[in-house]
This record gives C-alpha cells, structure tokens and sequence, in this order.
C-alpha cells in the first residue's frame, strides 16, 4: 500500500489553505484538550487558497544530480541526507554520494553475505561529526556502522522488530515500533537503547489493545541537530519532540473519520475507506511539520503546517480541487526527506520529460538525467 500512496502523492503537487485551532503548547502526559489541533478532514472538503511555497523559505536550492555512468545511475529517490558539502541519496539498497553542487563522488554497496554486508537497507542515518554512517537491516535484525569512506566498523544487534530508527548525537539509538504481532511481543512506541542496542527507556507507549495500524512507515527524523521528531499513530495522532532527556507532545491530528472500536481491536485493514485512515510520510523542521492522511486512496490529503503561526496547508491529490493558476506558476515537489531544518523534494527525469511544464523549468534534464533535489532551507 505505502508504494501505491507514494506513487499517487509523486504524480501531484496540489497544496491548498485551511484553517487551523491554536492551543496551549502540551508536555508529556498532557490532556489531548491540552493540544494544537491540526485539522485534516477526509470525507468533508475544504479547499481554499494554494500558497506560494518559495516565499515560506529563505531560500530553494535546486541541485542537478550528475550522471556520470552506469555506477552513478540512480532509479529511485527514496531518502536524501545533506550535511556540509555532502549529499546522500538511498535508492533501494545502495547509497550515492555527490557534493554540495550535485556531482557524483562515489557509490556506496555493501550488499551481500559476510562480515560487513547487509542484505537490505530499510533506513540510514550518519553522524557526521563522528565521521559514521548507519544502516538498518531488517533481515538480519541489526545496524550496520561504517565510516564515511564505507570502511566498516561495527554491528549492532537489534532485539526487537524495528521499522524506523535515529542516531543521537552521543551514539545513543531511538528505535521506534508501530505494530501488534501475534506470537513473540515485540517492544512497541519509541523507545532509547545505547550505542550497544541494549534497551534503556521507554519514550512513547501506544494502546497495547489498540491493533490497527496499516502502513509500516517511518515515523522518526531529525528536525534539527538536538531535536528529534516523532509521529504517532492513529490511537493517540500526536506528534512528539525528543531532547537528550525529554519528551514534549506539540500537537496532534484531528480527522473526521472515527475508527470503530471493532476495527481499533483489529490488525485488519483496508476493508472501508469510510471508516478508517492511516498518516505517513511524516517530515518535520524546526518551523514546519509534514505528513501524508488518507482513507487509503479514496481521499489522500499532504498536510503542510507553518509551527510559527499554526496555520495549515493542505493538498488533495484525487479530489481535484485545487487552484490551477496557482499551480501554474509553482509546482511543489513531492517532498522526500527532511534532516536539520532542510526539507528535500526532487523531480526524476520521467516527471520532468513527460510534462510541458516541467521541461520548460529544467530544460537539460533528459531521459538518461538522475533526478532533480530541490532543497527548501528555512528563514
């Protein structure tokens, strides 16, 4: 299902305005009353006005990734992370460095069996100032540690079953969990281990009862170098701030759509659109939140919230209702990655070609082109 919604939010870039109720800031524990609210109604629709994306930042970047042969050939743009001259880019199981200006440096594959080698990679993370680089294999229930240079280093064993994960800035891990598993119970929430994998403090707990979650999807990212953020899933909608000892709740979700007490006790979906939704692509920075609601195709709504006003843009991607002539003047890229107060969105070479509009904005990009990443760096 998570390709299909990526698919479908990668043909479009339709953001519109919406009201939003501001609250009290909330803390750990605090009352959901307690909350800023951001609305994202499904079944009722309210479009208004698409606003202009690149007067929001200080500044977008964009950067013409080079390709400079079969080892540089990227087919898909599934996480980006830029620190100093540096940009990396997962496309399925390996890893492409290029500098700051977009030219490629070297590929990184370690794929393989054997002391070293991973066999997938779900998630990866660095720590720059550590000169390391982490991966997360699932198959093998481990974190892989290189240098930079892609000379290994060390393994890290994981004890649970982990669908995201985060480095903090001592070595620290915050693994996170969203789902019920029949059988063996894996640890669920956010939780914090040391730099040897072993656990050390539950962060955030879900409803043990509370089975329904449908998209296996990362929920953690790095909104600034201190601050790490965490979305919540549909039993609590909150969106939480992790610190080196702290966890702060800033807001949480509201939709219309109130998922039955039979479906909450159940881990079965995608039986009616009416009656349940889920929220991926969750991004965050310092001033700006985004994530992805859907009832799962029927409606996709990408939510877009501005923290310094709480004000909220949304984009309806099936409904069709969105402001044309704005669109005209600016498209919005599907945003793909958010690390240190920098979101990032790209445009492959198909998107660009087979779009009139698109190869008037990036003429040079041809069929055999890398994407296209747009760096959006805030005020």
């Amino acid at each position: 299902m998570l390709s299909n919604v990526k698919k479908v939010m990668r043909l479009s870039s339709f953001l519109i305005v919406l009201f939003l109720l501001p609250c009290c800031m909330g803390k750990q524990k605090v009352c959901d009353t307690c909350l800023h609210e951001i609305s994202a109604p499904l079944l009722h629709d309210d479009p208004t006005e698409y606003p202009i994306m690149s007067s929001m930042f200080e500044r977008v970047d964009t950067v013409y990734l080079e390709n400079a042969g079969v080892e540089s050939i990227i087919t898909s743009v599934d996480e980006v992370v830029s620190f100093g001259d540096t940009i990396i880019v997962r496309s399925s199981n390996s890893l492409f460095f290029f500098n700051g200006k977009g030219k490629f440096l070297y590929r990184f594959d370690r794929q393989g069996k054997g002391t070293g080698n991973y066999r997938i990679i779900e998630r990866f993370d660095v720590l720059p100032e550590r000169d390391e680089l982490f991966i997360m294999d699932g198959h093998n229930n481990r974190i892989f540690v290189y240098g930079l240079d892609g000379s290994y280093k060390r393994s890290v064993i994981i004890d649970d079953f982990v669908t995201d994960f985060a480095v903090m800035s001592n070595g620290d891990f915050l693994f996170s969990n969203p789902i019920v598993y029949s059988g063996r119970p894996y640890r669920r929430g956010l939780w914090r281990t040391g730099p040897d994998g072993r656990f050390k403090q539950q962060l955030v707990e879900f409803d043990p009862e509370f089975a329904h979650v449908s998209i296996n999807n990362p929920y953690i990212n790095h909104i600034s170098k201190d601050v790490i953020g965490f979305m919540g899933i549909e039993d609590n909608d909150k969106f939480y701030h992790y610190t080196a000892d702290t966890v702060s709740v800033t807001c949480r979700m509201v939709t219309d759509i109130v998922i039955p007490d039979e479906l909450k006790r159940s881990d079965k979906v995608f039986t009616n659109p009416e009656r349940e939704y889920t929220k991926c692509g969750y991004l965050e920075t310092p001033r700006f939140l985004y994530f992805v609601n859907t009832n799962y195709g029927a409606n996709l709504m990408m939510v877009f919230v501005d923290k310094s006003t709480w004000t909220t843009y949304r984009m309806y991607v099936l409904t069709g209702e969105f402001n044309n002539d704005k669109m005209t003047r600016e498209p919005f890229p599907f945003l793909v990655s958010s690390y240190n107060g920098t979101f990032v969105g790209f445009y492959d070479s198909g998107m660009i070609t087979e779009n009139e509009r698109f190869k008037s904005l990036f003429p040079t990009i041809t069929a055999e082109s890398n994407p296209v990443l747009l760096f959006f760096r805030e005020k």
